[in-house]
């Protein structure tokens, strides 16, 4: 499942994005040096390196395929029913960000679920 999630070019990360010590600014870095289009969302809606942030998925200005989550499980419960009402049916749980809950409301909805591992490990 990991080489489907590769080809994905579409990405939204979910997080502490504009906090450049967190690891989503990481790993919103990591996917957008390795050639992906992706969209920061943080709750804060503070700017990343002179963009703009989403608070939202569906403040988003394009269809995305896939969202990266890097945000206490609690917190992202609300993104993944928000994910679902968008259409997005891949996502992955950074370590420390899924939860029993939330992984099983992901595939409830149907969607491509990768957990326990790290995309700047993987990719």
């Amino acid at each position: 499942m990991i080489e489907e999630f590769k080809n994905i070019k579409t990405w939204a990360v979910i997080g502490s994005v504009s906090n450049k010590e967190k690891f989503a600014y990481k790993i919103y870095n990591f996917l957008k040096n390795k050639g992906y289009k992706v969209y920061p969302v943080d709750p804060s809606g503070k700017e990343v390196d002179g963009q703009k942030t989403y608070v939202s998925l569906k403040e988003l200005p394009e269809k995305i395929e896939a969202i990266n989550m890097v945000i206490n499980p609690v917190r992202g419960e609300g993104y993944i029913d928000e994910a679902a009402e968008v259409g997005i049916k891949y996502v992955w749980f950074q370590p420390g960000a899924e939860s029993f809950e939330v992984i099983e409301k992901a595939k409830k909805y149907g969607m491509q679920v990768v957990y326990g591992r790290c995309v700047m490990v993987d990719f």
